[in-house]
């Protein structure tokens, strides 16, 4: 399903085509760059990572929802932004004043969009990042009325659906945003797993939010927003390039920091070690490989980055379960 966007950037009206499942946009290209992936969970959440940077600084608002009433949830990862909401009904009245969010590097908000005209400020040559979910209103308070009496459900609908509210994005959050971002390695279980993370995803932040922890978390428990920064553009990359040498030696230097914080901020961002982290991704690519495009055991081996086709055989069983040389006969 396509999803044309109308915008308006720097006072000109544009049309943003969007393709919900594939990620597929179109913009301008002497406005800057855009790239947007998307994922979706059944018909009900849609997960989006998007990556802009302008040319110029300039405005760029969204002038409605498309007519959808939903619950959007963004993750601001990279760079402190403005964001306002008009919060336009039909007939171009406002129904209330105009709210504006300063929004932070690491902090994620809950918005109840219900057809508003929305928009942001972006600073020229910046680079911004932001995950997003967005599900119906409906949806969302289906979920609240599974596990909450109706006096909790109108209680949360008048914290949740009436303003903007933000939190810190914690540790789990970076986590579950890290492992969406890999859903595609659960192959034919992938809308199950994808299912469970945005729901788990949902409820952390709905608690953040509740228990009012920012303060906490940002001061005791995450790296600074530049660490951050340059944790996940490690991680991207190492999702794009597993085969590279990802030795932490040579990365903590690059990065600027110790070997010693880089492996602490890597496990508080996304539970688990550098290490492990980039032999999942070798191994998710050697498979990838071997399925779908008849490599041999040994030529994925090598071309994923392993050496050691012995080490190579033990870590592939341990990740899938199966010995990559039966992997590769059931694929005959």
């Amino acid at each position: 399903m396509n999803v044309n966007k109308k915008i308006i950037l720097g006072g000109k009206e544009v049309s943003l085509r969007i393709d919900d499942i594939e990620g597929k946009n179109t913009f301008p290209e002497f406005l800057g760059s855009i790239n947007i992936d998307s994922k979706k969970e059944r018909e009900n959440i849609l997960y989006r990572s998007w990556n802009i940077q302008f040319s110029k600084s300039i405005d760029a608002e969204e002038v409605d929802n498309c007519g959808n009433d939903e619950v959007q949830i963004m993750f601001n990862i990279n760079q402190d932004i403005s964001w306002y909401v008009h919060n336009k009904q039909k007939g171009n009245e406002l129904a209330r004043p105009v709210e504006e969010i300063k929004m932070s590097s690491g902090e994620v908000c809950v918005f109840r969009n219900n057809d508003y005209h929305t928009g942001m400020n972006y600073s020229a040559n910046t680079n911004f990042k932001f995950k997003s979910m967005q599900m119906p209103t409906s949806f969302f308070r289906q979920l609240l009325s599974k596990y909450f009496s109706d006096k909790d459900i109108h209680e949360l609908e008048s914290q949740f659906l009436t303003h903007v509210t933000k939190t810190a994005i914690t540790g789990e959050m970076y986590r579950i945003l890290s492992e969406i971002d890999t859903s595609e390695r659960f192959k034919e279980y992938e809308g199950v797993y994808l299912e469970g993370k945005m729901i788990e995803l949902t409820a952390l932040v709905l608690y953040g939010i509740a228990y009012n922890k920012t303060e906490k978390i940002k001061r005791k428990s995450l790296p600074n927003k530049n660490d951050i920064e340059r944790i996940e553009a490690l991680r991207e990359n190492i999702q794009r390039k597993p085969s590279q040498d990802y030795d932490a030696e040579s990365v903590a230097q690059e990065l600027g920091m110790s070997i010693s914080k880089l492996n602490r901020n890597f496990r508080t961002l996304y539970g688990t070690s550098l290490h492990a982290y980039v032999q999942e991704k070798r191994l998710e690519y050697a498979a990838h490989l071997i399925k779908e495009h008849n490599f041999s055991v040994s030529e994925a081996a090598v071309k994923s980055g392993y050496n050691n086709m012995s080490h190579f055989a033990v870590a592939f069983s341990k990740q899938f379960g199966i010995l990559p040389k039966d992997f590769s006969k059931q694929q005959d």
